[in-house]
């Protein structure tokens, strides 16, 4: 028996439904992961509160919460009125007049002073919503936020926001599985950087890149206060912030791992050996000839120069990258200072 139009179409609309059913289910599973919400909220405070400031975290909530919520005009309010710290609030939508704090802090005493500021500096008058989203987990609050009735508040964590992720369709997970893939991606490291992944990192870089006789006798591992290399170091070498921000900070999780190795005493002999090679890079740097116009282009053609197709190891192009990006965090390479060269 033919089946007739309408019943050929049913199945069709029902098979569709059923494959974006099956679509959707890896889609939440791959955002879950991704956000490294729940399990790994440690690993997400680490990548996004790497200064204890989060100039890190409002361009990538920003973005998030406009492709999850819709928010047309979700600005970071610092970049909006050039100011170093906005005052209570770090994201504002004056259209949907809804305001967002981003905070890794679960005290309420931290709540309570943003609805102090906010009050303060009447921004109730532009946002009749505040919202505290708190990255990781909410505790169960038993004190009460007083507003004043002035504006309402809200209180969000990584769990709310799986939670309304979950309500969205296929095309929108989707669009928000690609956002998370390339906001992220330059964080998609090794999961463990051994000391002889260091080892042999600072052994092709001696070999491929070369050394000179040491000058530097000690390593750099201190800088001048959380926003030394937004304000000073990145400027200085030219380096955009931009970069800086999709190549570099994820890699420096890994900064007291290599710190470790090379302050341990049994490592000597390599400490002498990155600190060579650090200085070789310095006066590549330097070189009249070079002229570099950014250190970017710098990590370009450091790296340009190394030749790893024959060595093994899975990730090793990517380890050498997270040792190279640290020398410049722990300004073993690069300017220091606008008028230090």
């Amino acid at each position: 028996m033919v089946q007739s139009v309408l019943a050929v179409a049913d199945n069709f609309e029902n098979n569709y439904y059923l494959k974006m059913e099956y679509k959707r289910e890896p889609l939440i599973k791959g955002i879950t992961s991704n956000l490294a919400f729940s399990s790994k909220s440690t690993e997400l405070k680490n990548i996004i509160g790497l200064f204890d400031s989060n100039r890190i975290a409002q361009d990538f909530f920003a973005k998030l919460f406009s492709l999850i919520f819709g928010y047309g005009n979700l600005n970071e309010l610092d970049k909006l009125n050039d100011i170093v710290n906005y005052p209570a609030i770090d994201l504002g939508d004056e259209n949907a007049k809804i305001a967002f704090q981003i905070t890794t802090q679960t005290d309420g005493k931290k709540i309570k002073d943003t609805i102090k500021k906010f009050i303060k500096n009447k921004l109730y008058n532009k946002y009749n919503r505040l919202i505290v989203f708190i990255i990781g987990k909410k505790p169960n609050y038993t004190t009460t936020f007083d507003t004043k009735n002035l504006f309402s508040l809200d209180i969000w964590d990584d769990s709310f926001l799986i939670k309304e992720i979950d309500k969205l369709d296929t095309k929108k997970l989707e669009e928000i599985s690609n956002f998370l893939k390339e906001s992220l991606q330059d964080y998609s490291s090794p999961a463990i950087l051994t000391d002889e992944c260091i080892k042999r990192c600072i052994q092709i870089l001696k070999r491929d890149f070369g050394s000179t006789d040491t000058l530097k006798t000690t390593l750099n591992t201190q800088r001048d206060g959380d926003n030394f290399i937004e304000d000073i170091k990145n400027p200085a070498n030219n380096l955009s912030w931009e970069f800086f921000k999709g190549s570099i900070r994820g890699h420096i999780q890994y900064n007291e791992d290599i710190l470790s190795f090379l302050r341990d005493p049994i490592n000597k002999g390599l400490q002498k050996e990155y600190l060579a090679v650090s200085q070789n890079i310095q006066e590549f740097y330097k070189a009249p000839t070079n002229r570099y116009s950014s250190f970017e282009n710098v990590f370009r053609d450091v790296f340009g120069k190394l030749n790893t197709y024959e060595d093994e190891g899975i990730g090793l192009d990517t380890k050498l990258k997270i040792l190279l990006h640290n020398m410049y965090f722990n300004c073993d390479i690069g300017h220091n200072s606008i008028n230090n060269d």
